[in-house]
């Protein structure tokens, strides 16, 4: 009788894990104190303005966000560490910016004059640096602790995106109050929130800090080599060049476009300028993306294709990838075989494919010395997998 291989687990470092996250949890509480305090000076200020610059912010962000958590087509990110990064993005990220920004500010105008040149200098020079750095720390953080959880670019870039997102919301907020106290009204308010929310709602702070974590998906996929070290940095550096870019020379474009009212400005000269310094980088993004597709596609047809029948049947590899494919075959479930049916279903789904990943890393790691016959974790997601074939019949 053939002895079973011996079965070898990756180690899982949760002490470091969840000694980081209560750190971090203490930390994350006290910049959500003082955003707190911030946000209700705003409040007490004007309520009903408060109230609609939420609103307003909210309209925008909920649809984005859906969008991002859209492109995960295949084996979906955590909620938990999207709300995670959404809100790093929304209250750690801004209340390090805002005191840095305003200190950085207040020593300009300290030296400089002309409270223009210092409010441009702050915002070419600090913004960027310390926006990208306090939300790209979101993404290192997953990165190392969440490791299981970030498998790819796709991966990097939505968690960076939606850090990006959280940041961009809050932000909003405090714009779409300022301009309505400044004399703008309601009026002020709703060309800011369609300059801010809709036209740049995508290409500014999403973009930036979804370059940051491409860098570390590139890193993640690339496993060996020296200059895998340089796709951090230097995707990192990118979000900050992007974000200085905007800061510093969108004012020049809408001026050289010769936009002067404001539905110039909104019509033309805006467009104009997402174009000229926004577009390179989204369309990189947006690329990166396209290519995590076609690449995760693979992943799943040749890590399954080597499964035995039991586990996956040979012609089941076709209803999961790509993506449509699995949604359509999922519809027809519903309709034709019930809720209960499609609920099963679409969890085999699931595991399926967390199995070929799971496979995939194995391979690739250069630091697993084992095949993956020999990975506890495969063994029991093989078995639950073959259990949950037996509850659907």
């Amino acid at each position: 009788m053939a002895q079973a291989p011996a079965l070898h687990r990756r180690p899982d470092r949760w002490i470091l894990r969840y000694g980081c996250m209560a750190m971090l949890l203490a930390f994350f509480a006290a910049c959500l104190l003082f955003s707190a305090f911030v946000n209700a000076l705003s409040f007490a200020q004007g309520p009903w303005v408060f109230l609609l610059a939420v609103v307003l912010a909210t309209a925008t962000a909920g649809p984005y966000g859906a969008l991002l958590i859209w492109t995960d087509r295949n084996r979906r990110n955590p909620l938990f560490l999207i709300g995670t990064a959404f809100l790093w993005g929304a209250v750690v990220a801004t209340a390090i910016s805002l005191v840095v920004n305003t200190t950085v500010g207040l020593l300009a105008s300290g030296f400089i004059a002309d409270p223009r040149i210092a409010e441009q200098l702050t915002a070419s020079m600090s913004a960027p640096f310390i926006e990208e750095l306090t939300k790209g720390a979101a993404v290192l953080f997953i990165f190392v602790l969440f490791r299981r959880h970030f498998d790819h670019v796709l991966d990097g870039m939505i968690y960076g995106a939606v850090v990006g997102l959280g940041f961009a919301w809050l932000e909003n907020i405090m714009y779409y109050v300022n301009a309505a106290s400044g004399g703008g009204g309601t009026e002020g308010m709703l060309k800011l929130s369609f300059l801010r929310g809709v036209l740049n709602g995508l290409s500014s702070h999403v973009c930036y800090t979804g370059l940051t974590g491409m860098g570390f998906g590139l890193f993640r996929i690339a496993r060996r080599g020296v200059l895998r070290w340089l796709f951090i940095p230097t995707f990192w550096g990118m979000g900050m060049f992007a974000h200085f870019m905007w800061n510093t020379f969108v004012g020049p474009v809408v001026g050289a476009v010769g936009a002067e009212s404001d539905a110039e400005v909104i019509l033309v000269g805006l467009p104009v300028a997402i174009l000229v310094l926004q577009s390179p980088f989204m369309a990189l993004l947006g690329l990166s993306g396209l290519l995590s597709w076609f690449h995760e596609n693979r992943v799943v047809r040749t890590q399954l294709g080597a499964e035995p029948a039991e586990v996956v049947h040979p012609d089941e590899i076709r209803r999961l990838v790509p993506a449509r494919k699995r949604a359509f075959f999922s519809f027809l479930r519903f309709f034709l075989r019930g809720p209960l049916h499609w609920w099963r279903h679409r969890t085999l789904d699931r595991l399926l494919i967390r199995l070929a990943f799971e496979k995939w890393h194995i391979e690739s790691d250069p630091s697993v010395r084992w095949t993956a016959d020999q990975d506890a974790d495969i063994a029991e997601l093989r078995a639950e997998i073959i259990a949950q074939r037996r509850r659907l019949g």
